[in-house]
């Protein structure tokens, strides 16, 4: 399958129209791979009549952005950040949550400290949402967690399942998955202490940076926090946050409007 320019220019105004992925020049190969996955997964036989359906199919825009979104994270990553949460953050949005990881481990960090928060987990991928749905990971995926943490929290399969872990459902409890889409969906009912959105900036442009800043702060409690990537920084951008330290941004009293 060959990608013409103009059919990797349409491609990439549909995923930067839908959730704001910027997918420059130096992404057409990726985009390639992952476009040849859902031509073989849906047995259509041409970009061109590809991209006619996710035109007209909701269902396979979401499978397409699936497929193109980058996926990665593991338990406790970044885990400095956990430090930042306190006893009153009972309201915890993490808002690119992948497959689970992010919340699971400050759902974890929490009880460790005393307290136990509700935690709203959203990504757009809905394929990442279900396995953080049902809680099961490879043994891979924990191998560097300390083994009174594992004993405590998780469970060792058996059988065909000996390869893999199961978090316990004290941990599963606390979080709830939702397909949410930080550029097109309204915002969520309630307002939270403390959001966590790492690693996502990163794949924004300036313009779309600014607007899920705003959003965000809008979703916020008055004094809430905000946290993002170690490698990303709002300082390019116009935002309504506070810096606190790196990587927590502070919503003020009155935060200015864009």
């Amino acid at each position: 399958m060959d990608l013409s320019a103009r059919q990797f220019e349409k491609l990439s105004k549909i995923v930067y129209h839908e959730c704001g992925i910027n997918l420059h020049d130096g992404k057409q190969t990726l985009l390639q791979s992952r476009l040849s996955k859902r031509l073989r997964c849906t047995g259509i036989k041409s970009v061109k009549e590809y991209i006619s359906v996710l035109e007209n199919d909701s269902r396979e825009l979401i499978n397409f952005l699936d497929a193109v979104s980058t996926n990665h994270t593991y338990f406790f990553r970044e885990s400095h950040h956990f430090n930042y949460l306190m006893k009153d953050h009972m309201n915890i949005w993490c808002a690119a949550s992948s497959s689970g990881e992010e919340p699971y481990s400050v759902a974890i960090y929490c009880l460790e400290k005393g307290f136990k928060p509700t935690i709203i987990a959203s990504d757009i991928s809905t394929r990442m949402l279900r396995i953080g749905q049902t809680g099961i990971y490879s043994i891979e995926k924990v191998k560097n967690l300390p083994h009174d943490i594992l004993k405590k929290y998780f469970q060792k399969g058996l059988n065909s399942w000996n390869s893999h872990v199961r978090i316990k459902n004290e941990i599963k409890q606390m979080v709830t998955f939702k397909r949410y889409n930080l550029i097109s969906d309204p915002l969520p009912p309630q307002k939270f202490d403390i959001i966590f959105c790492r690693n996502v900036f990163i794949y924004f442009d300036n313009e779309t940076k600014s607007q899920v800043a705003y959003k965000l702060c809008d979703a916020l409690k008055t004094a809430g926090s905000l946290v993002i990537g170690g490698a990303e920084s709002l300082n390019t951008i116009k935002h309504p946050f506070k810096y606190a330290q790196p990587s927590i941004y502070k919503k003020p009293c009155e935060p200015e409007k864009l």
